[in-house]
């Protein structure tokens, strides 16, 4: 799948390479599309929301590439494509929140980002004790892609992708404390 998606973001990758630009422009570019897309899901431009959301993960899955494919890879980057990684998706939410803020979906969201930061929280802590944490089923790519195809139906149907969301995400989490737990149990 993950070689199909490759394909898929080649040109992009491509394009890219030959500018030059270094590859912490790319993460920073998409942050930036990550907070004008959380605007547009304010204002209720879904659509035009999910394309920024396209948009703002083409840089996201290409960022890394590039810098391996340039030579520029580095730990600060690294560093810097995770913790921007959470503020877009944070940013996405909150777009989202202040949308539905006066239903009550505005619930669900609040549970989907408390899910989705638990997520790579419990991840990240589980690789600081030297535990490799990639259990679950409802990931950052997976929940963009739920977000994205959601966003295509418009706020009312969106509400439902959003109940998938919060529920699957904060069962991602469960599964890695989970899975972790086990793991560091028999120290």
């Amino acid at each position: 799948m993950k070689e199909k998606s490759r394909l898929l973001l080649w040109p992009f990758l491509f394009v890219y390479l030959k500018s030059g630009l270094h590859p912490n422009a790319l993460t920073v570019f998409g942050l930036g599309l990550s907070v004008v897309t959380a605007y547009l899901y304010k204002m209720g431009l879904f659509f035009y929301a999910a394309i920024g959301l396209l948009l703002s993960g083409i840089c996201d899955a290409i960022d890394g590439e590039v810098a391996r494919r340039s030579g520029r890879a580095t730990r600060s980057g690294a560093f810097l494509d995770s913790v921007l990684d959470r503020y877009s998706e944070i940013f996405i939410f909150l777009g989202l929140l202040l949308y539905y803020l006066r239903s009550s979906a505005a619930i669900a969201v609040i549970l989907a980002v408390v899910g989705s930061l638990m997520v790579s929280y419990v991840r990240a802590r589980a690789e600081g004790l030297g535990e490799e944490c990639k259990a679950g089923l409802l990931l950052r790519p997976e929940r963009l892609a739920v977000i994205f195809v959601g966003s295509l139906f418009g706020p009312k149907i969106f509400v439902y992708f959003l109940i998938a969301i919060a529920v699957l995400s904060n069962l991602t989490a469960a599964h890695r404390i989970y899975y972790t737990w086990r793991r560091i149990s028999s120290d």
